[in-house]
């Protein structure tokens, strides 16, 4: 079964050169949009995916790096929707319907037929998840890149025990830092710890202190503060977890620091060129590693990446979760970008400029 759907749609996609995108990558930074408004085929499914009529999408930071970077000419960029189901593979699982109300994750910025800032995108019915009607579709758009990698590194990398109701074992009671507190993931991660049994650390500027407390956190130092390593050390001597939202300028070196006593464990977003920071091992998260397919960044010339088993196994289990657990998680605040598919270039410019802060933002499509 399937809704009357047109053969083209309008989609957001990118258009840098190569050229451009490795001068931008030498040159760690860019100039203009880098992306057109087309107009291309509705992508077809295969039998075990689902097409999603967009009714609304959030912007996260890997979108403008994939336009600036990443994004082949074409690419339709996005990653993070919710919508209605309108279109069902033969095999597709989830035991969905035609009509339902849907949100999910997809790797935006790669493929001409893959990506959320569309009319419609495609995604695995496993890589999807109801909305309850607790949840508007705004909300249900945030918990994409960041729900899921705040999931990640909490539940997979560091041993964080899961909150939905399992029996895996995991250290709850001990102090873990999030650094960022503020951002998207940040956010996340603070609930998804709190709600584990954790004593939440976390870093903010002092704008953003209220607002990281009032999603969990137990303690917050402003990482502006010369004195703020030792003041956390002094406060928890024993820290030896630590995911790194921000993972630019000195915060991977700020996280290694903290935990560096107990020879701890940092998940980060970025590289951080190497594993190991004076006895603190340094893990490099990418949230797509659990959408079960394998990719290349700058092909023919750039890293390769597969497919992680174990964070293929997480995401299909925190989504087919999520519908009841998300009553207990709060979406970041919200700033809705008004104009549709044509004005997300604003969007995600005032993310490329560092203008966001402590929301998140978020744009209707139909």
């Amino acid at each position: 079964m399937s809704l009357e759907i047109p053969k083209s749609m309008n989609a957001l996609v990118g258009n840098r050169s190569l050229i451009t995108r490795l001068s931008n990558y030498a040159c760690g930074s860019a100039s203009g949009d880098g992306v057109k408004l087309a107009t291309i085929p509705v992508p077809k499914i295969g039998d075990n995916e689902i097409l999603v009529q967009v009714t609304c999408v959030a912007l996260n930071p890997t979108d403008f790096k994939h336009i600036d970077i990443l994004s082949p000419r074409g690419a339709v960029i996005g990653c993070d929707f919710a919508g209605t189901v309108a279109r069902v593979g033969a095999n597709a699982p989830g035991n969905w319907a035609v009509g339902d109300r849907v949100a999910g994750v997809t790797h935006g910025g790669l493929y001409t037929d893959r990506g959320s800032f569309a009319e419609y995108v495609k995604t695995s019915g496993e890589f999807a998840w109801k909305i309850p009607s607790s949840l508007s579709d705004e909300e249900a758009a945030t918990f994409g890149v960041s729900a899921v990698t705040a999931m990640l590194a909490l539940n997979v990398r560091l041993g964080v025990p899961w909150i939905d109701g399992g029996e895996d074992e995991g250290r709850s009671k001990t102090p873990i830092l999030i650094y960022s507190g503020a951002s998207a993931a940040g956010l996340f991660a603070i609930q998804l710890a709190k709600l584990a049994g954790l004593t939440v650390v976390t870093t903010a500027s002092s704008r953003s202190h209220d607002l990281v407390k009032e999603y969990g956190a137990d303690d917050v130092f402003d990482y502006q503060s010369p004195t703020a390593v030792e003041d956390i050390i002094r406060a928890y001597p024993n820290i030896d977890r630590a995911m790194d939202c921000y993972s630019q300028g000195s915060s991977m070196e700020f996280c290694a620091d903290v935990v560096r006593k107990s020879r701890g464990w940092v998940v980060t977003l970025l590289d951080p060129g190497k594993k190991d920071y004076d006895g603190v091992k340094m893990d490099f998260l990418l949230a797509y590693t659990a959408l079960g397919q394998e990719f290349q960044w700058l092909a023919p010339f750039g890293p390769k990446f597969g497919k992680v088993p174990s964070d293929v196994a997480a995401l299909r289990r925190f989504y087919a979760s999520l519908p009841v657990i998300s009553k207990l998680l709060q979406s970041p605040p919200l700033k809705e970008i008004e104009g549709g598919l044509e004005s997300l270039s604003v969007g995600l410019n005032l993310l490329r400029e560092g203008k966001v802060f402590g929301t998140k933002l978020v744009a209707h499509i139909s």
